[in-house]
């Protein structure tokens, strides 16, 4: 790769690392994450196709109390980095690199949140004190840190060869990743039942079977119709914003949470 594609790759693993912890701007989503190395590296297409994948993957990792979920920042930038950069892993590799590389980055996480305890005492201290600055120090220190537990194995993903890449994937048995493969597949299925969980509700039903329909009879680009339905969301929201807007000051005394709203509370 040439050292622009090199330096974005790298600064995206960054941004990616401290934003799986902030949980801010949701750019760890594999969705994202693998879009931006695709983009970076010049191959977005298959980028999107992978973040695409392991989305669906992600939406089953679940936390149990305090317990740390696997992780999703590594494996979304490692899978992409192999897949779209020189070593054009095939996407099933990708996917099945994504499982270990997910336990690696929960044990890095954890060795993480353990060895920065200290700072937390710091900035308790920084508090009493009123010392707002030091606070911001420590918080972007912290920050740093969690950015570098991705940046680093990307980096060193990045100095092995490709041939290497490719021999050690051609040792690997094929009933081993296919098994992966497989099993994947059956976490897909969990976190695609999430998804449709969320939409049980007699508002959202209707707009899941029209877009099955219409991606059945007219085969239109799932890129489009994503487009499409965008479109179509922010329209219906939009026009039921002014009709509530224009119902609102009738005196009637009706509840504010309107029959979708109660719905997802009981959720």
């Amino acid at each position: 790769m040439s050292l622009v594609s090199t330096s974005l790759v790298l600064l995206v693993a960054f941004v990616v690392g401290m934003d799986g912890i902030l949980d801010e701007w949701q750019v760890y989503q594999p969705m994202i994450a693998c879009t931006l190395i695709g983009l970076a590296i010049g191959n977005v297409g298959v980028g999107i196709m992978l973040g695409a994948i392991l989305q669906m993957i992600t939406i089953g990792w679940i936390n149990i109390g305090a317990s740390v979920a696997p992780d999703i920042a590594l494996p979304a930038v490692v899978s992409a980095l192999l897949v779209c950069g020189p070593a054009a892993l095939s996407i099933k590799h990708g996917i099945a690199l994504a499982v270990p590389f997910a336990v690696v980055g929960q044990l890095l996480n954890v060795t993480i949140r353990k060895s920065i305890v200290k700072f937390i005492h710091t900035a308790d201290q920084a508090a009493e004190n009123g010392q707002i600055q030091q606070i911001d120090r420590i918080h972007l220190l912290s920050l740093g840190i969690q950015g570098l537990r991705v940046l680093i194995p990307t980096g060193l993903v990045m100095l092995i060869s490709p041939q290497l890449i490719h021999q050690l994937m051609q040792q690997i048995p094929a009933g081993i990743t296919n098994g992966i493969a497989i099993s994947i597949g059956m976490v897909s299925a969990v976190g695609f039942a999430n998804l449709i969980n969320m939409m049980v509700s007699r508002s959202l039903w209707i707009w899941f079977i029209v877009g099955f329909l219409i991606a059945i009879f007219t085969k239109i680009n799932l890129f489009i119709l994503a487009g499409l339905g965008l479109v179509a969301a922010i329209s219906f929201v939009w026009l039921k914003s002014r009709r509530h807007g224009s119902t609102g000051g009738d005196g009637e005394g009706k509840d504010d949470l309107d029959d979708f709203d109660k719905e997802l509370d009981d959720l």
